[in-house]
């Protein structure tokens, strides 16, 4: 491109390198943004392989050493159940979420979680913003809000309604 002045040259130039400014520089606020606003959340990780020990089975035997919620309408309509030990110096605030009375409680609502074929419950840690484990979660719904309220604590959302099937689609036509 042939450019008869200096003055034109300079502002197609100057154009040329806000674009490339603005294509290196956007990118990267957005990147901050977006790392320094999760920085306070916590996240769901599946419980899958050999390399996870714990089981649900692991869990309600030793219920005890828990302090064991369950979320839902009733303990025989639960949307889920959560785990937080007692001897990790981090606790699990939950909302809404009511405490599992004793065993024989326990053993009903997975049961019920398991008995729903449409909908298999998984078994979940918890982990905090920094990676750290709070407890164990399990449950077929993965939209659960967990967000850190202070030092090695946890506040987790509830989880009111478990999914309902209403059946197929048989009296369609």
């Amino acid at each position: 491109m042939c450019y008869k002045t200096p003055e034109i040259m300079a502002v197609y130039m100057d154009k040329i390198g806000m674009r490339k400014i603005s294509f290196l520089v956007l990118p990267l606020l957005f990147a901050f943004s977006f790392l320094s606003c999760s920085g306070n959340y916590g996240r769901l990780v599946a419980q899958w392989g050999p390399g996870d020990e714990k089981t649900i089975r692991d869990l309600v035997g030793d219920w005890d050493k828990y302090l064991v919620y369950y979320a839902g309408p009733s303990f025989s309509f639960p949307s889920a159940v959560m785990f937080d030990s007692k001897e990790d110096g981090r606790n699990l605030a939950p909302d809404k979420w009511l405490p599992v009375k004793d065993r024989l409680q326990l053993d009903e609502i997975v049961e019920w979680l398991e008995f729903k074929p449409m909908f298999r419950p998984i078994l979940f840690r918890i982990l905090g913003p920094d990676g750290k484990p709070y407890g164990y979660l399990y449950s077929y719904k993965t939209d659960v809000l967990i967000k850190a309220t202070g030092d090695d604590t946890l506040w987790v959302s509830d989880m009111p309604l478990p999914p309902i099937s209403f059946g197929g689609a048989a009296g369609r036509r």
